[in-house]
């Protein structure tokens, strides 16, 4: 009995210990096998620098669809966010500055608004749309305020420096600098505007000869500094008309009176500048009388 016992008791392990030698005999004469445990081995050898090169190249290389980083992501959405508000407190500024440009036009005769428009080669739409902003009343706020806010939108093409050049010297009076902005055919048409407007005021028929009347009483109580008259004019409530440019037509007449005075020589020339304020002052009121209703 033992000795069929103690067999089995070394069963397991001489089993264990043939399996092994019959393994490892397998291993050291196949060549498949010791290819590949070599190729393995030169792999595993190799890992760490290819791990490190790995790791060196994407730091420079960005991936296909790998997320860009978090500080690029942040300083491209901000860069993007100040180009929209710029690109949007631009428009807000162009949009302001088109407005003041009709507020500015609406103050000028029809004339001298339709000499601008043309030297900006705009349409008769903003013409018609500044001519009836004139027309309305001062009580009538909300409307004018719609109304340049339209006019604004027709304008807001239009070239900035040219529009204010031309702004400023419509206001100054200033014919050369008006030439040099548009050129000299664009102002001789202007002046035959004016020769017409002239024309037209000689050849009113006797029926509406109230407003010229009213004028002159007006022109001649600014010369001679009537105060009456003045707070007569300054009163006018029916048309809204810019007190500021009245002022500066008396004043200007009254400043080259004074100059006549005191100065003797250069009397041409004095006379001539005296006549043409005098000219100026004079339409201003004729048109500022010719819009109020008759008496």
């Amino acid at each position: 009995m033992a000795h069929i016992v103690r067999p089995l008791r070394h069963w397991p392990r001489w089993h264990h210990h043939r399996c092994f030698r019959s393994t490892l005999h397998y291993l050291l004469h196949s060549p498949s096998v010791l290819a590949t445990v070599t190729t393995r081995r030169f792999s595993f050898t190799a890992s760490p620098s290819s791990h490190r090169n790995l790791h060196f190249r994407s730091r420079g290389l960005k991936l296909p669809n790998a997320p860009p980083p978090s500080d690029f992501r942040e300083s491209e959405s901000d860069g993007s966010d100040s180009d929209t508000n710029k690109s949007r407190n631009e428009k807000k500024r162009e949009a302001r500055r088109a407005v003041q440009w009709g507020m500015e036009l609406a103050n000028f005769s029809a004339d001298q608004i339709k000499r601008i428009l043309r030297v900006l080669s705009l349409e008769s739409e903003v013409l018609d749309a500044i001519l009836l902003v004139k027309r309305l009343g001062r009580d009538v706020r909300e409307g004018k305020r719609r109304q340049f806010n339209y006019i604004g939108r027709l304008l807001r093409e239009a070239e900035p420096e040219l529009m204010d050049g031309l702004i400023q010297a419509t206001k100054d009076g200033d014919k050369s600098k008006f030439q040099a902005l548009s050129g000299s055919e664009i102002w001789t048409i202007g002046d035959d505007d004016e020769e017409l407007k002239e024309t037209e005021y000689e050849q009113e028929e006797e029926g509406s000869h109230n407003y010229i009347d009213r004028a002159n009483r007006w022109f001649d109580g600014l010369i001679n500094k009537d105060v009456d008259i003045t707070k007569e004019i300054y009163s006018v409530q029916d048309v809204d008309f810019d007190r500021q440019k009245l002022r500066r037509l008396a004043r200007e007449v009254h400043s080259i009176q004074e100059r006549q005075v005191t100065v003797e020589e250069n009397e041409g020339s004095e006379d001539a500048a005296l006549m043409g304020a005098k000219r100026s002052l004079a339409r201003f009121l004729q048109t500022l009388a010719k819009q109020l209703p008759s008496e």
